[in-house]
């Protein structure tokens, strides 16, 4: 019996042995150093999946929408001259005309009766200075003539009187025949006397009668030119090139005078007038093309001229002409898109910008290591943007893994260029002109 169980514990030390130091070595007097490797994490063994994005220089835009107020240079409200019935209207709205085209026709009756009795009274007129003319001609010549044939008279009878002298004291004749000859000198004298007289008054009449007859044609002449301008009244003409926007009087109707009988536009002097902060002025310089809404239908603008200087309001007045804008109503409200420069460097997406406790950073994959950069944001918008820092090219890994620490090890699964969809922001590179364009 005590050999059997001699037997069995011999059996079993061995075993025991081998269970004791087991115990013994997790006991806490077992190696703290192979412990602590029991308890740490694993080192890590695989790399880290990203992609990056190529940072390249660049400017940032963004789309900017601002209300404008619709003005024209040249909007003329055409009114009528003279009052009358319309009796035609020439052209419709939305038609062009030149300058001096006539769009609307009064009734002009009264005022072509006017004109021809103008001109019946100018006919009258030069008809009477040439019977004046006639007249005072005619009569000046008979008059002239008989101022000679009294002057012949007047030698005649001197001649006879001196021979009738000298034969008195002769005695070849009587004194009665000596007064006799005496008494023809007298009378030729006086008959030369009223010729003279006569003629002199005739040109003294002539004076006054034909410069009277030449007012009174001035006159009639003036009416005629009266009555003209009368009947181009009825007639309501286009002051300058342009469109008739609109048509105020339909056909029957009376226009009164002064009343406003159509609107026209000159297309090329609609202008849109908006204000933009003065970080965006400079770049809405003289040429810039704008997009212009209004009503559902969009309008390119032109701006013209440097905008001006900022207002009371801070904000920079900007002026720019509505191309095929003589349909916009002046004085409305449109909307004005134009893009922003907000700022130019290092083009990279917005989602690879970090920033802990202040400062901001991208990862660069460089050799196979995340590397933290600290970077400067110059502006934002969208999905992108624009930072100082970095060099061009520098990979920047984005999106940026939430689990990833500066010295990572990563690997690159792919690369892209700094670009994403145009709206609601933009990014220029240095090949462009470092403004996008225009919608």
């Amino acid at each position: 019996m005590s050999r059997r169980v001699s037997s069995s514990l011999a059996i079993l030390t061995p075993a025991v042995l081998t269970l004791g130091a087991l115990l013994a070595a997790c006991s806490p007097s077992g190696n703290t150093a192979a412990r602590n490797d029991l308890d740490a994490a694993p080192p890590k063994t695989t790399r880290l999946a990203v992609t990056t994005v190529a940072a390249r220089q660049g400017t940032l835009s963004a789309n900017r929408s601002v209300a404008a107020n619709i003005r024209a240079v040249r909007d003329s409200r055409v009114a009528a001259q003279s009052g009358g019935a319309v009796r035609a209207r020439l052209v419709e709205e939305g038609e062009r005309v030149a300058a001096g085209q006539v769009v609307v026709q009064l009734d002009d009756t009264t005022q072509r009766q006017a004109l021809e009795n103008a001109r019946l009274q100018v006919q009258q007129a030069q008809i009477s200075l040439q019977q004046t003319q006639q007249n005072v001609a005619g009569s000046g010549g008979a008059l002239e003539a008989a101022v000679t044939s009294a002057q012949a008279t007047l030698a005649q009878a001197t001649q006879s009187a001196q021979s009738s002298e000298n034969l008195y004291r002769l005695g070849g004749i009587s004194l009665a025949d000596l007064q006799a000859a005496r008494a023809a000198l007298a009378q030729a004298q006086g008959g030369l006397a009223q010729a003279r007289q006569n003629l002199a008054q005739n040109g003294r009449s002539a004076q006054a009668s034909v410069p009277l007859q030449r007012a009174q044609l001035d006159t009639a002449q003036a009416g005629v030119r009266q009555a003209e301008q009368n009947l181009a009244r009825t007639q309501v003409r286009a002051p300058f090139a342009g469109v008739v926007a609109d048509l105020n009087v339909e056909e029957g109707e009376f226009a009164a005078q002064g009343s406003t009988v159509f609107r026209l536009v000159d297309p090329a002097s609609i202008q849109a007038r908006f204000n933009v902060p003065p970080a965006d002025a400079a770049a809405l310089q003289d040429g810039t093309r704008l997009n212009l809404g209004y009503g559902g239908v969009n309008y390119v603008a032109v701006v013209r001229g440097n905008p001006a200087v900022a207002g009371t309001d801070r904000l920079v007045p900007v002026t720019a002409n509505v191309q095929g804008g003589e349909r916009l109503p002046v004085g409305a409200s449109a909307q004005v898109r134009y893009r922003a420069a907000l700022g130019r460097g290092m083009i990279v997406p917005g989602a690879a910008v970090q920033s802990d406790g202040g400062e901001n950073s991208v990862y660069v994959a460089e050799n196979g290591v995340a590397r933290r950069q600290a970077v400067t944001v110059v502006a934002e918008a969208g999905a992108q943007a624009a930072v100082t820092g970095l060099e061009a090219g520098a990979p920047v890994i984005s999106p940026v893994p939430a689990s990833l620490q500066d010295g990572d090890a990563v690997e690159v699964g792919r690369a892209a260029a700094a670009t994403v969809p145009a709206a609601p922001a933009t990014a220029s590179g240095d090949a462009a002109s470092g403004q996008g364009s225009q919608p």
